[in-house]
């Protein structure tokens, strides 16, 4: 009887947590088809009218298809920089003999503990005069740099649990580090990359700071920032219209997260035991 109250209260509160997670994203769905009169009156009751009036008025005027252009060309070059940086110097770190590998891993390491914001003057005094504000590249390096630290030292715990005899058997077999690499260890190294892809592609889809610091011109500015332009004049708002353009929005997040969710949950749990 004790465990089946125990179960039953465990139950209940797993649910309770659900319901806290969900609910937002069920509401702002239900408030992105309400006309802009009954968000006015009833904005927290069940739509009585379902209209798709505000995601037309959302993808006529044509930005949010540029900003989400922007924010998927940026997230889609940094992943790829991302991966390919840290799984080649993870490979390096945890397999070559390398001088001054110990002190490398730790600078490396040492970037987790940098703060984003003591960067953004430097790095807009820097851009101002590259002349590089206001283009994809102004974001893109800053993406990778704060990601590197993190992604590396996931790459090194897992090559660490690759048998170097794999990597010396390849390499009797006539195969450079290189072949090595791109063949037989980068491959098994599957769940820790998407683990990685997933993790920072909803970062670096969401990312606001860099982007408002960096982008002021329309046609360069990611979704994220974007949004803030259906913020009318003396900070009218038509609600409609913005739940509608955050609805979409988040669209690409929730796909990647739940297509994703298994591979993650078993790139993060690889490595915690072992034999």
């Amino acid at each position: 009887m004790k465990k089946k109250i125990g179960k039953i209260v465990f139950a209940i509160v797993i649910l309770a947590f659900l319901l806290i997670q969900v609910y937002p994203i069920i509401w702002l769905f239900m408030a992105s088809v309400k006309p802009t009169i009954e968000l006015s009156t009833t904005p927290f009751a069940l739509p009585k009218v379902v209209t798709f009036e505000n995601f037309i008025k959302v993808f006529s005027d044509g930005k949010i298809g540029i900003y989400m252009w922007n924010s998927l060309k940026v997230t889609g070059i940094s992943l790829i920089l991302i991966i390919f940086l840290s799984s080649t110097v993870g490979y390096a770190l945890s397999k070559f003999r390398i001088r001054g590998k110990k002190q490398i891993y730790k600078f490396f390491t040492f970037g987790i503990m940098v703060p984003v914001q003591i960067t953004l003057i430097p790095l807009f005094i820097f851009y101002s005069k590259m002349g590089i504000l206001n283009t994809s590249f102004s974001l893109i390096l800053p993406q990778v740099g704060f990601a590197l630290p993190l992604a590396v030292m996931m790459f090194v715990s897992f090559y660490d649990f690759v048998p170097d005899e794999l990597v010396e058997a390849a390499i009797v077999d006539g195969c450079n580090p290189g072949v090595t690499f791109i063949k037989i260890v980068f491959p098994l190294a599957r769940n820790t990359i998407i683990t990685i892809a997933s993790m920072y592609s909803i970062l670096i889809w969401n990312d606001f700071i860099f982007a408002n610091t960096f982008i002021s011109d329309n046609n360069a500015k990611t979704i994220a920032v974007g949004l803030k332009d259906y913020i009318g004049a003396f900070g009218n708002v038509d609600w409609g219209r913005t739940y509608a353009a955050i609805a979409v929005s988040i669209i690409p997040p929730i796909l990647v997260y739940f297509c994703l969710n298994k591979y993650v949950t078993a790139g993060m749990t690889m490595g915690a035991t072992k034999g």
